[in-house]
C-alpha cells in the first residue's frame, strides 16, 4: 500500500512539473511576442508568404497567393501544411497575436509530448528534464512568435515518431492511423521530414515483429498516402511534375555559403555571376502567373549550376559543409538582428554547439540492442544533419531535431546522477 501511494504521489508530482514547464514555454512565447510587436520581425519575409497563402485558403478556397478578382495562380514554392494550420486564424484577420498565442499552445504541447516520449527512454525523471530543456530553449518560443513553419514542424515530427514508437505496438490500427496522418502533416509542412516515416516504421517492425505490426503499418502508409495525394495531384496538374520547391536554390546558395568571394576561381566566379543575373531577372518578373513559372525555371537552373560547381570542386564543397553544420546547429540567435551583439552571438553559438555535442552523445548511449526503437532519437538527429549538409543552412532548420537532442541531454544528466541505473520509472512503457 505504501509503495502504491508513493508511486501515485510521484506520478502526480511529475505531471505537475510537466504542466508547469508547459506553462513556462507558453509564457515565454508570449514574452517574445511582446518583444517582436508591433512589426513582428519583418526581415523574415517568409511570414508574408505563409499569411498570403492562408488568406487564399480562407477567402477563395484555393491554395494560392492570388487576391481579390485575380485569376488563380498555383503556388510553386511554399508547401501547404503550415498555411492550412494558420488558415482558421485568418477567418478573423490573421492577427499576429492570434498566431503567437496559438503557437504558444503548440510550445506547451511540444513540452508535454517530449516529456511523455522521453519517459519511455530515460524514465519519468528524465522525461521531466527533457521537457525542461524544451520549455526553456528560447528558440522554440522565438519562432513560435513568428508566422513561420518551424515550430509546427518540430511538434509534428516528434509527435509522429512518438506515436509510431509508443502507440503502434500497443494500440495497433488506431496508432497506425494517427501516425500516418501526423507523418503526412509533417511532410506537407517540411518535405524533408519524410525520412522519419520509413525510419520509424522499419525500427518498430524490427522491434515488435512484422506479424504484430503489419496491419497498423499498412494503415499508416494508407493514411499518409490519402493525406498527401491531393497536394501531389495539385502540383502535377499545375506544373506537370509531382514536386516543386526550392531545393535547387538551396543547393546553389549552399555552395557559396562561407566562401570568401575573393577566393573564387574563374569557373566559380562565372557561375556566381550568371546565377546572380538569373536571380535579378526573376526579381524583375511581374505578374503572379509569370512569377510562378519563372520560379520553377530559376530553381531548375540554379540546381544545374550547383551540381556543376560541386562536380568542379567536390572536396571544397564537402569541407565547407563543416561551416554549414555549425550554422545549422548554432545559428539564429533568438533576438532581432539589430539586438544581437558579437559577444552574445559567440556565447549562443558556443553553448548551442556544446549542448548539441552532449545531446548527440546522450542519444547514442540510449541505443539498446534489445530495442531498436531506442535508436530513433539518434537517427533523427543524424538524418536531419545529413539531409541538411548539402543545402544552405539556417539555425531554425535544426529546430525539428532539437526535441530529440533534449532527450539526449536528459540521458546524460540522468546517467551522471545515477551512473549504474538504466531503469524506466514509468511502468506503463517499461520494456
Amino acid at each position: 500500500m505504501r509503495h502504491a501511494l508513493a508511486f501515485c504521489v510521484d506520478h502526480l508530482r511529475a505531471h505537475v512539473v510537466i504542466l508547469t514547464l508547459a506553462g513556462a514555454g507558453f509564457v515565454l512565447t508570449l514574452v517574445y511576442g511582446a518583444y517582436l510587436a508591433p512589426d513582428w520581425d519583418p526581415i523574415r519575409d517568409d511570414q508574408r508568404q505563409y499569411i498570403a497563402l492562408a488568406r487564399g485558403i480562407v477567402e477563395r478556397g484555393e491554395y494560392t497567393r492570388a487576391t481579390g478578382a485575380e485569376a488563380f495562380v498555383p503556388e510553386p514554392l511554399r508547401f501547404p501544411g503550415y498555411p492550412l494550420f494558420v488558415a482558421p486564424l485568418c477567418v478573423v484577420g490573421c492577427s499576429p497575436w492570434a498566431i503567437t498565442v496559438t503557437q504558444a499552445l503548440l510550445v506547451a504541447a511540444l513540452v508535454v509530448v517530449v516529456a511523455e516520449y522521453a519517459a519511455t527512454l530515460v524514465g519519468r525523471n528524465g522525461g521531466m528534464i527533457a521537457a525542461g530543456f524544451v520549455a526553456l530553449n528560447p528558440s522554440f518560443a522565438f519562432f513560435g512568435a513568428h508566422a513561420l513553419s518551424d515550430l509546427y514542424a518540430s511538434l509534428l515530427l516528434i509527435a509522429s515518431v512518438a506515436v509510431t514508437a509508443m502507440l503502434i505496438p500497443h494500440h495497433g490500427r488506431a496508432g497506425g492511423l494517427l501516425a500516418g496522418v501526423l507523418f503526412a502533416a509533417a511532410t506537407l509542412t517540411r518535405p524533408v521530414l519524410i525520412f522519419a516515416l520509413p525510419l520509424s516504421l522499419l525500427l518498430v517492425a524490427l522491434r515488435h515483429g512484422l506479424r504484430r505490426t503489419a496491419a497498423p503499418i499498412a494503415l499508416t502508409l494508407v493514411a499518409f498516402t490519402i493525406v498527401v495525394a491531393p497536394y501531389v495531384a495539385y502540383v502535377e496538374s499545375s506544373f506537370g511534375r509531382p514536386l516543386v520547391g526550392s531545393s535547387g536554390a538551396l543547393l546553389y546558395v549552399a555552395y557559396f555559403q562561407g566562401v570568401d568571394e575573393s577566393a573564387l576561381d574563374a569557373t566559380e566566379r562565372e557561375q556566381e555571376v550568371a546565377g546572380r543575373a538569373s536571380i535579378a531577372r526573376f526579381d524583375a518578373v511581374v505578374g503572379r502567373a509569370d512569377q510562378a513559372r519563372a520560379w520553377i525555371a530559376l530553381d531548375d537552373e540554379l540546381r544545374a549550376r550547383a551540381l556543376a560547381l560541386i562536380a568542379h570542386d567536390p572536396w571544397g564543397f564537402a569541407a565547407r559543409g563543416v561551416f554549414r553544420s555549425v550554422v545549422l546547429w548554432s545559428g539564429d540567435v533568438p533576438l532581432r538582428g539589430e539586438d544581437v551583439t558579437a559577444a552574445f552571438a559567440i556565447l549562443w553559438r558556443v553553448t548551442s554547439l556544446a549542448l548539441f555535442g552532449l545531446g548527440l552523445v546522450g542519444t547514442a548511449r540510449l541505443v539498446r540492442r534489445d530495442d531498436l526503437t531506442s535508436a530513433l532519437p539518434l537517427l533523427v538527429i543524424i538524418a536531419t544533419w545529413a539531409l541538411s549538409f548539402p543545402l544552405s543552412a539556417e539555425g531554425r532548420y535544426s529546430l525539428p531535431a532539437q526535441p530529440f537532442l533534449a532527450i539526449g541531454l536528459a540521458a546524460v544528466l540522468i546517467r551522471l546522477r545515477r551512473p549504474a541505473s538504466r531503469s524506466v520509472s514509468n511502468p506503463v512503457f517499461a520494456r
